[in-house]
């Protein structure tokens, strides 16, 4: 019993410091009450930049947004916290996916999950048409080059979960450049499942996708 009643004591220690190590527990999502996506962004004054590109990117793609600054506002660090407290800013919610910071990419990944193609530019759409079939429904897509040992461990993974992909080779592309540029390819494997964005992913993550 000694034991158990040390275990909560740390864990209480550790989530008064670091909540969003325990972000999974509180699944709270952004909706309206027509059950549609909406956009919140907690920030505060000292944020700067990451906050300011966060914000910029939202209103440069007609997205919508709710900003709550945490800066002596009890009310808005409450909600904060019901939506797991983050201390990566700016914390950005749309709908059931969460982005802490100022990750273009995911950022966009995340708001086409939820909004559709209607916030992507012309280049990003001609791109991510790639990632789903002719009925609509969403393919997995592999961005990867040849010599990446981590592609071929995702190779095997998916081979021997009979799992359905196309493997693009970004190395061999002749649209290396813009395809680098536009989908911000800084690392492989690079995957997306539809809109997905899944960054240097564990294959058995991906495996839980399918």
């Amino acid at each position: 019993m000694k034991n158990f009643i040390l275990l909560l004591l740390v864990i209480g220690a550790v989530y008064s410091f670091k909540p969003e190590l325990f972000s999974f527990i509180n699944n709270k999502a952004a909706f309206d009450e027509q059950g549609n996506p909406v956009t919140m962004v907690f920030t505060h004054n000292k944020c700067g930049r990451p906050c300011d590109e966060a914000v910029s990117l939202l209103e440069k793609r007609n997205v919508e947004y709710s900003l709550y600054l945490l800066d002596d506002n009890e009310a808005n660090q409450a909600l904060w916290k019901e939506y797991g407290s983050v201390n990566t800013f700016p914390n950005i919610i749309v709908g059931n996916e969460k982005v802490q910071g100022s990750y273009k990419s995911r950022i966009i990944s995340v708001l086409a999950m939820n909004y559709g193609d209607r916030v992507l530019t012309s280049t990003e759409r001609y791109y991510m048409n790639n990632h789903f079939y002719d009925d609509g429904s969403d393919k997995l897509v592999m961005y990867g080059a040849s010599w990446c040992g981590y592609c071929k461990k995702m190779r095997k993974t998916l081979a021997e979960n009979n799992v359905d992909y196309i493997e693009i080779d970004v190395e061999k592309s002749s649209q290396r450049k813009s395809l680098t540029d536009t989908l911000e390819i800084t690392g492989y494997p690079l995957m997306y499942y539809g809109y997905n964005r899944l960054e240097g992913p564990n294959p058995r993550d991906v495996i839980a996708l399918m």
